[in-house]
């Protein structure tokens, strides 16, 4: 992220129960994107590209990140085997496929954020044992209750030149997992604070304070952890939340989440029905650390609040995994998102998550996907 709040999401492998799985990086094809139409519901297609879409061509979730350099060469980074990365010097392509991140050990749900004159990457890891560190509970050397994050800086963007910096050391909890991780600058000067927001399930979406620069948590941040939402749906009462990520827009800090299953179900290997996988919902508040609520004044963090602005609709199934930066390209702020290509009369899904973008309009006080 950076001032401007830009999001990189996505580099990694492994999913399961929700979470980022194994994404092989030559797993690239030439599709074209949908002509930008709308649906009946409104939504519209993504906006359309020259060339390739980016692309994961496995039945394992995409989880874009995308953040334009300061030459003006835009990066998309991925899930993948240790990362996949596109370029392009536009966001309508051609995008060109650069091959893998080079992360070292398995990760996902990459993050890319600028803090002053370096990036930082913040990846899922699932490889660390809680037992190392006196956690004994059996739930921590689950898949779905035992990841961690880890942190990346690089001055370029390059897939080879990272500088690994290890383990964000937040405390396990029942309450949450750790991944899923988005950066907020809120603040300048002596007043800015990097706010850490992570969650995957469990009760939800939490936050707590980094340090600066964003290497490691801020002193006393495990006793900072704040709730910030948790959203159910008909077929997951537990509250299939995840892939936070907090945008600032004039007065208000607005909480970009997705909601459902962002894949097929792992034993059957079939998905749920359009109301409960991945859709993009949203909520608000003028506080960063608190108090976010819905449309309808409906308590995000407590309540199961949340707007929904983008979900299944025409060829698009399961839209998420998203964040959210201005580009001057589009004219000021965007959202960007994976989906599972899908055929409506058929009722068939790909086995594979494509790279979609969208304008938003915040004129109503609420983004809108235009």
């Amino acid at each position: 992220m950076m001032l401007t709040i830009n999001r990189v999401v996505a580099v990694v492998v492994y999913l399961s129960v929700g979470l980022t799985t194994a994404r092989l990086p030559d797993d690239i094809n030439d599709g074209q994107s949908p002509e930008p139409t709308h649906s009946a519901g409104g939504w519209p297609n993504p906006e359309p590209m020259d060339g390739p879409i980016p692309n994961n061509n496995k039945p394992q979730t995409m989880d874009p990140t995308v953040i334009r350099r300061e030459d003006g060469k835009l990066f998309l980074y991925h899930t993948a085997k240790n990362g996949s990365v596109w370029t392009a010097d536009s966001l309508y392509g051609p995008w060109k496929h650069e091959g893998n991140a080079h992360l070292p050990e398995f990760g996902g749900a990459p993050s890319i954020h600028k803090v002053d004159d370096t990036y930082y990457m913040f990846y899922n890891n699932h490889e660390f044992d809680y037992r190392t560190i006196g956690i004994m509970n059996e739930a921590a050397q689950t898949w779905y209750h035992g990841a961690n994050v880890r942190v990346a800086s690089s001055k370029t963007l390059m897939p080879t030149e990272w500088t690994q910096h290890g383990r964000l050391e937040i405390d396990w909890a029942m309450r949450y997992n750790i991944l899923d991780a988005s950066l907020l600058t809120a603040g300048h000067g002596d007043h800015r604070r990097l706010l850490f927001t992570f969650g995957s399930y469990q009760r939800g979406i939490f936050q707590l304070p980094l340090a600066d620069p964003p290497t490691k948590i801020a002193h006393g941040a495990n006793d900072r952890i704040t709730h910030l939402a948790n959203n159910v749906t008909k077929a997951i009462s537990g509250g299939p939340t995840e892939g936070a990520f907090v945008f600032k827009w004039k007065e208000y800090y607005y909480l970009f989440y997705s909601s459902g299953r962002c894949c097929v179900q792992p034993k059957t290997r079939e998905w749920l029905g359009r109301g409960d996988v991945y859709k993009v919902m949203v909520c608000r508040s003028k506080d960063p650390r608190k108090g976010y609520v819905d449309d309808q004044g409906v308590d995000c963090a407590n309540d199961s609040g949340g707007k929904e602005i983008l979900g299944t609709h025409d060829n698009i199934w399961a839209p998420g995994g998203q964040g959210v930066m201005v580009d001057d390209e589009a004219g000021g702020p965007i959202i960007y998102y994976h989906y599972v290509p899908y055929d409506q009369e058929t009722d068939t899904k790909q086995k594979a998550y494509h790279f979609g973008w969208n304008k938003l309009d915040f004129s109503s006080g609420w983004p809108v996907v235009i």
